[in-house]
This record gives C-alpha cells, structure tokens and sequence, in this order.
C-alpha cells in the first residue's frame, strides 16, 4: 500500500495536539485513521495506550487490559510486530484478570520480539532465566539477556547485571554495573524525566517472582507424590 504522506502527517500533528491537552479517545480515533490509511505500526501504540493508560492534569485515561490484549493480538496477526509481542508477552508474564499468567505463551512472544531487535524483551527473558521461571535458572544466559537490554539503553538492566554479579562472587563487577545504571539513568532525565527507557518491574517483583517460583515447585513435588 502507497502511503498518502501529507495526509498521515496531517493524522500525526492532529493526535500529538490530542495528546497535549490529554484527550486520548481522540487520540486512539486518529490513530485507528492512521491504522486504516495503512501505518500497521500504530497497532502496537493503540495497545500501548490501553496497557498503560494515561494521566494529564484532570484528564484521565484508565487502563483497559482487555482492549489492550485485543490490539496487541490484532497487530500480531496483521503484520507481526515484535513491539506487540513485547505487549502481549509483558501481559502474559505479569498476569492479570484479564490476561492471566502464562510464562510458556510469554517466552514464545519476549523471544520473537528480542530476536527481532526490541532490547526491552531482554529484562523479561533476563528475569526468567535468572530465577528460573518457566526454565531451568541459568545465570550466563541471563546475564547475555540483560547485557543486551543495558546495551539498548534499558538502566534496569544493570541492577540485575549487578545482581548477578554479586552472587557470582564478582563485587567489583557488580559495582561497575551499578555506577553505568547510574550513569545512563542521569543521562535519560536530562534528555526527559519520564523518558520511557526509565521504567521498573515493580519493588516487590523479585519477591512475586521467587513466589511464583515457590508455587510451581510445590505444584511438581505434589504431582510427583500422586
């Protein structure tokens, strides 16, 4: 499909002034117009927004998971876009109502969008791997998924690099993850306070994983009792 340029800028500069005054439904309409004028990468977006939700001055947009799962998987079959993997692979690791945890159907989704060059994808995998969630614990592996994701401009990625580092016996390593954390988060607020690179899995998600973990390994010694 030939895209009509002036008229996709025209959507873009119409939904960056929605966004400015916070009216997001407005701005999923737009997006949903770029969508059909045949921009199959503003799928993903139009998920994002509902993932996340948005909060502006009085204005604001509450999540809607559901909505969310159903753009991702729409952009997946459309035109498999390793950003809607991500999505739909960050839902199914984190669970929820709507979307309720699935570490097999996660690993599918995080590996199509890490092998497809989304870093971010690396911290999920990273996790997984280094707790063993979903597969055996294996530290090298984990350490080779946040190495990419620190690579691709992701500070989180480095506290677990630390980590890692720490329980291998490497204290200096460790300190030197955490001083290129620092330095890379101080980067990113200068160039925005909420640049989207900055963001965490939660303060108790190491707990919830090692929960999980615990949980699954109670599951297997009962069956294995049967």
């Amino acid at each position: 499909m030939n895209l009509d340029e002036s008229y996709i800028d025209s959507l873009r500069e119409k939904a960056e002034q929605a966004l400015t005054v916070g009216d997001i439904p407005k701005v999923i309409l737009i997006f949903q117009e770029m969508e059909q004028a045949g921009v199959w990468q503003i799928t993903a977006r139009i998920a994002e927004l509902y993932e996340t939700g948005y909060k502006h001055d009085k204005c604001e947009f509450k999540r809607d998971l559901e909505e969310a799962a159903k753009w991702y998987r729409k952009s997946i079959f459309e035109s498999d876009d390793p950003i809607a993997h991500l999505g739909l692979g960050r839902m199914y690791f984190e669970g929820s109502v709507t979307v309720k945890r699935d570490v097999a159907q996660a690993q599918i989704h995080l590996n199509k969008a890490y092998i497809n060059d989304v870093p971010q994808a690396g911290i999920y995998l990273g996790i997984m791997s280094m707790f063993g969630v979903g597969s055996e614990k294996n530290l090298e592996e984990a350490e080779q998924f946040f190495l990419t994701a620190a690579t691709g401009g992701f500070p989180l990625a480095y506290r677990y690099l630390a980590s890692i580092a720490i329980s291998s016996g490497k204290p200096f390593y460790a300190i030197k993850m955490l001083i290129k954390g620092f330095f890379l988060t101080m980067r990113l607020k200068i160039q925005d306070r909420n640049h989207p690179n900055l963001w965490g899995v939660g303060e108790s998600w190491s707990s919830d994983v090692l929960e999980f973990r615990r949980t699954h390994d109670n599951a297997v010694k009962r069956n294995a009792a049967k």
